[in-house]
């Protein structure tokens, strides 16, 4: 049609040529009024959006456009990540400007971020912080976004997740603690180094890299008595243990209790555990568990248990049967006293791990497993010299009558020798009753379900059979 306007008007005649141009002039958009001025559109947030204008793509944001035709206009803008968006515009005259700015919200959807442990710090990967978890609903960029969950002495966790738009996402991650650092020393070095009755492929010093928990650590040289301690260690922890080891060794299944004084009784709970005092008592050796059901059944073959239950305390003993088993073994009994600091050393603790109590570290009616376990099962329970449950599992048979501490004025009729004195609570007591101080007495015939006992050597003895 253009091609034939201007073709036309040069066939006229000059004086109709006049006209002619101007309509040829208005239709090719060189001249007149209805074509407009200036017109700018932007984008936000973001620049480079694709505009449509009356559904014809013009270019992208920000863009400057010069002869629309004068009037309303349909602007649609696009952009990747956000939502389409529209507006109606007017077109100005020649000769004037006019500025549209476009509003452009992201697509997005909900994401929901939890942790064990929580209280992670989770960042995006445009370095956006969501905060720290759990994060319920939190809305995020639609599309395949990235992110890292940190929390301190934990190893970072970076990931990606598909977020749909309008839709709920929703993870969980269990955060991989770093491992702790644990130096181990001992007097005498080169002592071979147990872990969790495991023999390492180290010796002292040494350092190991370990998980999280509580391990029981154990150093053997010939010529010294084997010792154990137990520790717990926390996620990155940096700790040391030092062993002054003992000349002479300790008879298998038994640990030394050094001679000295220790911290006996307490003031201010049962009326039977005062006056607090300090005792001196020689060195002897304790065993380091409860006689087990197969130890007991190995001295007296008539004595039956339930299939599994190998390692269980032997229960259902009276104080006769628990004597007669130690003298069988050339071992006796021990004394309350000596039960008392073989379970809390010499600082006068609550309980054998320490002051406060803690149902990880014993069996007992906090721990709600009402039944007996296998011994070892606790090991952030054992006491400053290495014994296992000495709180909780099964109660336990000493030699002593159940009598008045000197000093103690208080009158029972109780006391004397009528009832034995049995210690460390069992897996039905309450927390008051599995302290290291507390005394419990029965008669000397009677066999409950939760009465054991562990053995002590006399260091004499001891010497006597290795000198044979």
């Amino acid at each position: 049609m253009k091609r034939y306007l201007q073709s036309l008007a040069a066939k006229q005649a000059p004086a109709g040529r006049v006209a002619l141009v101007l309509v040829v002039a208005a239709l090719c958009g060189c001249g007149g009024g209805q074509y407009g001025g200036t017109l700018i559109i932007e984008s936000a947030p973001e620049a480079g959006a694709i505009v449509v204008i009356n559904g014809e793509p013009r270019g992208q944001t920000p863009l400057t456009i010069d002869g629309l035709p004068v009037g309303r206009i349909l602007i649609q803008v696009t952009k990747e990540g956000y939502r389409d968006a529209m507006t109606n515009a007017v077109v100005p005259e020649r000769g004037r400007e006019q500025r549209v700015v476009i509003d452009m919200h992201p697509r997005t959807g909900w994401l929901s971020i939890d942790s064990q442990p929580d209280r992670a710090r989770v960042v995006l990967g445009d370095g956006t912080e969501l905060g720290t978890t759990p994060i319920l609903r939190r809305s995020v960029p639609a599309g395949e976004i990235s992110y890292t969950v940190e929390l301190e002495n934990y190893e970072p966790f970076s990931g990606t997740i598909t977020i749909h738009e309008d839709l709920l996402a929703s993870i969980s991650h269990k955060l991989e603690p770093k491992p702790a650092r644990l130096e181990v020393t001992s007097e005498p070095e080169r002592a071979q180094v147990i872990v969790n009755k495991k023999l390492q492929d180290a010796v002292t010093p040494a350092t190991l890299s370990l998980r999280p928990g509580t391990y029981v650590v154990g150093l053997k040289v010939k010529g010294f008595v084997e010792a154990e301690r137990s520790i717990e260690l926390g996620p990155n922890d940096q700790e040391t243990m030092h062993f002054e080891l003992n000349v002479g060794e300790a008879p298998p299944g038994m640990v030394l209790v050094a001679g000295g004084e220790f911290i006996c009784g307490v003031n201010n709970a049962a009326p039977d555990e005062r006056p607090q005092r300090k005792v001196h008592l020689d060195a002897f050796f304790i065993d380091k568990y409860e006689v087990t059901n197969e130890q007991y059944q190995a001295v007296v073959p008539a004595h039956t248990f339930p299939k599994g239950e190998e390692n269980h305390p032997v229960t259902g003993i009276t104080f006769q049967l628990a004597t007669a088993y130690a003298s069988a073994i050339g071992k006796r009994l021990p004394i309350e006293l000596e039960w008392e600091k073989a379970a809390r050393g010499t600082d006068g603790r609550a309980y054998p791990w320490g002051n406060e109590f803690d149902r990880k570290n014993c069996n007992s009616q906090s721990s709600a497993a009402l039944e007996l376990r296998e011994v070892g099962q606790y090991p952030g329970g054992n006491s400053p010299y290495g014994c296992a449950d000495m709180a909780g599992n099964a109660m336990e048979w000493t030699s002593s009558w159940y009598e008045a501490y000197p000093g103690n004025p208080d009158v029972t009729k109780d006391y004397g020798q009528i009832y034995k004195v049995l210690r460390g609570g069992s897996y039905t007591s309450e927390p008051f009753d599995v302290r290291c101080a507390r005394r419990h007495f029965d008669r000397m015939d009677v066999a409950r379900k939760d009465y054991g006992f562990r053995c002590v050597m006399d260091i004499e003895a001891w010497d006597a059979k290795n000198r044979r």
